[in-house]
């Protein structure tokens, strides 16, 4: 049943994506997908996270994982989060640059992150100020 209510997320913002803009090239697609001895959340091949909860409000450590060549990975990092139903957008992560290679990864950043009100959220990612791709995840009370 969550593999479902995902799947229609996607389809769903892949489809306001597509309609406000045919020339996007950012990925909107959300998988868990193993790398390494993972589980990993996001875009398999370009941008994720070690999967672990959402709690509203509470502080959560997550590892990232960047593929891509160098140039792609250089810069800073930054993640907005967009509530689905309120349309609340939050700054959750920024910082200065990437780290070395993890886990099969080309690149990797620890981090910890909160968002503030359970729900669906949009966490669209962006290295050097260029949209890198979007991760749906679901925040619990």
């Amino acid at each position: 049943m969550k593999k479902i209510v995902w799947i229609i997320l996607f389809i769903l913002c892949a489809g306001c994506q597509q309609a406000g803009n045919e020339e996007s090239s950012v990925t909107i697609k959300t998988e868990e997908f193993e790398a390494g001895s993972y589980t990993m959340r996001g875009i398999p091949g370009k941008v994720a996270f070690i999967d672990a909860p959402w709690i509203e409000g509470e502080v959560q450590k997550y590892m990232w994982h960047f593929w891509g060549s160098g140039e792609e990975l250089d810069g800073p990092f930054k993640v907005t989060g967009t509530h689905m139903e309120t349309g609340e957008t939050v700054t959750v992560l920024e910082t200065s640059e990437v780290a070395g290679p993890v886990n099969g990864a080309d690149a990797s950043l620890p981090s910890n992150m909160s968002l503030p009100e359970s729900g669906d959220w949009r966490l669209e990612t962006s290295l050097d100020g260029e949209a890198f791709g979007t991760i749906l995840v679901n925040v619990k009370e």
